[in-house]
């Protein structure tokens, strides 16, 4: 994926740019800078370079003091020596101080993928990590080189999922309505666990519902997003909404009355049917759900459906009075778009 050290830093650094709406566990710009900074190895290092090295050192212990489980300590040991040894070359120094750069910069963003998301994959990464830092204690940079692209290779796929899921966060935080509660603590659920399988079709999918969500607006897929029980739910606080005393429910005397509604001494009896379209509503249905007005006292009756009804279902309540009417997916969904309900994620 990465030719060299320098391109995976720029490429990580790029990706992994602060998002303005997210505040960052762990500041990784006094890290990816001096290794973006010092992604070809100089020939030399003079005095210009001794501040660099000081700097370099210190992000290696400010790593150390953040508890990032990789032998760091043991590199800024390693690295204050070749900066103090004189007879080691110039381009020698420099490769070491832009290797430690590099690898400094990997460690930094691994750790704040842990921070900031546990559930984010690096035991791989940090594997790969505590090789590349195990070759600056033993002298052996080039091949430590190609553990720390690998490891580069691991955050890439990582990261780009992490930075999508913050957009996504942010996002949903700057809707700022309250009835987003539920789909905050269920988005935060779904993203944990795509982060965790590092799955960006899971990514893309959320930010469908995520649209859905904060745009108010209602599909058929919304009203198959839940269970039938949930559906039957949704349907009672749509006629809440409109200004009923609304109650599931599951069974009442075996007629499958999914809701009762009342209103200013009105009784409304409704039916909730959940089908996939192509499913749809017969005339049975209807006819059957229409016959409880009396046996329930009833004012009247509705059956609403995520689907359709059949040309036979219509007719039949054409041939009723206003007490029986219907409501099919489409309608329902304008309904539910003209509400202050939200879709679920």
């Amino acid at each position: 994926m990465f030719d060299s050290v320098g391109r995976a830093v720029e490429t990580l650094a790029s990706e992994y740019a602060v998002h303005p709406d997210v505040d960052p566990a762990f500041d990784l710009a006094e890290f990816f800078q001096p290794a973006l900074d010092d992604a070809d190895p100089q020939a030399t290092v003079g005095s210009s370079r001794k501040q660099a090295f000081r700097s370099t050192v210190e992000r290696g212990r400010t790593l150390t003091d953040a508890g990032v489980d990789l032998p760091i300590d043991e590199v800024v040991v390693r690295l204050v020596e070749v900066a103090n040894n004189q007879s080691i070359e110039a381009g020698r120094r420099a490769a070491y101080l832009d290797y430690c750069d590099g690898l400094f910069a990997f460690a930094a963003l691994t750790l704040e993928l842990q921070e900031r998301y546990p559930s984010a994959p690096v035991d791989t990464t940090v594997d790969h990590l505590s090789e590349a830092a195990g070759a600056v204690v033993t002298d052996d940079l080039r091949g430590g080189l190609s553990a720390i692209q690998a490891a580069a290779e691991e955050l890439y796929r990582t990261a780009v999922v992490v930075r999508r899921a913050d957009q996504l966060f942010a996002a949903l935080s700057a809707a700022g309505a309250s009835q987003f509660g539920r789909a905050k603590a269920t988005l935060g659920g779904t993203l944990d666990e795509a982060i965790a399988q590092r799955d960006m079709d899971h990514i893309d999918t959320v930010a469908e519902r995520l649209d859905s969500v904060t745009d108010g607006k209602w599909t058929r897929n919304d009203l198959l997003n839940c269970s039938h029980r949930e559906f039957e739910v949704l349907v009672a606080d749509l006629w809440r909404e409109g200004g009923f005393d609304a109650r599931s429910t599951k069974y009442v005397q075996d007629y499958n009355i999914d809701v009762i509604a009342e209103s200013d001494g009105r009784r409304e009896l409704v039916q909730a049917k959940q089908y996939k379209q192509g499913h749809t509503v017969g005339v049975s249905t209807v006819q059957r759900t229409a016959g409880l007005l009396v046996e329930f006292d009833a004012d009247s009756v509705a059956v609403v459906t995520s689907s359709s009804f059949t040309d036979n279902a219509r007719e039949s309540v054409s041939r009723m009075d206003e007490q029986v009417r219907l409501v099919d997916g489409e309608q329902l969904c304008d309904l539910l778009t003209r509400s202050q309900l939200v879709p679920s994620l």
